[in-house]
């Protein structure tokens, strides 16, 4: 038999970098990928009307399967990159978006200044951004 493969198309346009990291952070940590991050944050948006959260835990994942693993694709691309300083910025952008590690906490793994930290994975991003902008062309 034939089987017909339906090939999906990733649409990178959708988001910025920081935008799908972000999100990919979210698939990552969650049991349920259409759920908030954390079922706490659930149960508190659902009884707190009175006050709008705008944390990290309590944004919903709104990326599927497909575009997690195209992300992913996209930070192991730029983490086994040769040059050592798009490697070291990926580590950071995994341990920031990916682990919720704090500036200070990377920065003092690293053994640097919290803004050396927050410069880097700047130009991470920035490079994040030019690749998605490649490959939407």
């Amino acid at each position: 038999m034939n089987a017909v493969v339906k090939k999906q198309i990733m649409d990178w346009s959708k988001r910025s970098a920081h935008q799908w990291l972000e999100q990919y952070g979210l698939w990552v940590r969650s049991v349920k990928f259409n759920v908030t991050a954390n079922p706490l944050a659930i149960l508190i948006d659902q009884n707190d009307k009175s006050r709008v959260r705008a944390s990290r835990v309590s944004m919903v994942c709104e990326i599927n399967d497909f575009e997690a693993v195209q992300v992913s694709k996209l930070l192991a691309s730029m983490h086994n990159d040769s040059r050592e300083y798009l490697a070291s910025r990926a580590w950071y952008l995994i341990l920031y978006y990916e682990n919720e590690w704090s500036y200070l906490s990377i920065a003092i793994a690293h053994k640097c200044s919290k803004a050396t930290i927050r410069a880097e994975i700047d130009k991470g991003l920035a490079y994040l951004d030019g690749k998605i902008d490649m490959l939407q062309s």
